[in-house]
């Protein structure tokens, strides 16, 4: 159903990669890398710099695009994490897949988020057993100053900027969650999928527009993932767009439209996304109704918002315009992609 809120988000701008699920080919991977064992929370937190790190989790959901897609990598710790890629092998595809990523890991500075890169990917029971099988007969007893370093909360020192601490996957607590995240949780992921997409976003503008869209789309009732794709076809998450007929802001509102919708400032994010969403979510409610079908509805919906309700009503359907067939067909299709199909 159109009018279903489900959570999900996804990151564009993808590059190649190799993925390796053959176990030698793995290790060969790791030992070109200088990597020895999975991180932990405490490094992929700390971490400023750039460097390659394996990290132990399960691969809760992917978003595929036509360049590559996203793996959505919840860590021991629970953790979200998102890991772009070339290319995602099939064996990954599904939910809930336990799996050890080699990635390259940067993050520009202590308050930036960190980007990730899938450089391979194995099994998680395959590389386990195979530790297992190399691991030392007996450990050496730890030093007197040795502390295991909390996963969540506590004092931990900083680790120089460039280098990393790292943190035995033995060590974390391994809590469950359902990929189906309430919308605190949510935004975060919206709001990385928005500066990956524009990289002319600050953190904090990619913050306020995921809240708007996480927000408005739950009140209102429309899919986020819809709203998503409205938003990158009309602006490309520009909160100053203005376009050569007027249009202002996110969702590129008409003045006339504003006004009746109650928006004073369509450059403001929050005015902007609650006008939006209010419109498509009327549009739909009224499309859905009329014609008894959520696509056809959704079809007619995006068509007025387009061209306006008179024009879908003149022509009895989607306007002859080619270039609201064009934005129909494009806010549908990354719409599909947004949902994984």
């Amino acid at each position: 159903m159109i009018r279903t809120l489900f959570i999900a988000t996804a990151t564009l701008g993808l590059v190649g990669v190799s993925s390796a699920q053959n176990l030698t080919e793995y290790l060969k991977l790791r030992r070109d890398h200088g990597v020895r064992q999975a991180v932990g929370i405490a490094t992929l937190q700390a971490f400023v710099g750039e460097r390659v790190l394996e990290v132990s989790g399960t691969i809760k959901g992917s978003i595929r695009m036509d360049s590559g897609g996203t793996l959505m990598l919840e860590t021991l710790e629970g953790t979200p994490v998102h890991v772009r890629a070339g290319h995602i092998p099939q064996w990954l595809l599904g939910q809930s897949v336990r799996a050890r990523l080699l990635m390259r890991a940067t993050r520009a500075h202590e308050n930036a988020g960190l980007e990730a890169t899938l450089l391979g990917a194995i099994d998680e029971s395959t590389i386990a057993n195979h530790e297992a099988k190399n691991r030392p007969a007996a450990a050496k007893p730890a030093t007197r100053n040795t502390r295991p370093i909390p996963s969540r909360g506590g004092s931990q020192p900083r680790p120089m900027q460039g280098q990393v601490r790292e943190v035995a996957s033995d060590t974390v607590v391994r809590p469950t969650r359902d990929w189906q995240l309430p919308p605190s949780d949510a935004v975060p992921y919206y709001a990385q999928f928005i500066r990956n997409y524009n990289k002319r976003v600050s953190a904090a503008q990619a913050t306020r527009i995921a809240e708007g869209v996480v927000g408005f789309s739950l009140h209102y009732g429309v899919d986020a993932r819809l709203v998503m794709a409205l938003l990158i076809t009309e602006s490309g998450f520009n909160p100053n767009a203005k376009s050569h007929a007027g249009a202002m802001g996110l969702g590129q509102l008409m003045p006339g439209t504003a006004r009746e919708l109650g928006v004073t400032n369509a450059y403001d994010t929050t005015e902007n996304l609650y006008g939006t969403v209010k419109l498509l979510s009327q549009h739909i409610g009224t499309y859905t109704s009329r014609t008894g079908d959520d696509f056809e509805g959704l079809t007619l919906a995006l068509a007025a918002y387009n061209a306006g309700p008179g024009a879908v009503r003149r022509h009895g359907g989607v306007p002859p315009y080619r270039e609201t067939q064009n934005y129909v067909r494009k806010v549908i299709a990354l719409y599909k992609q947004l949902c994984g199909n």
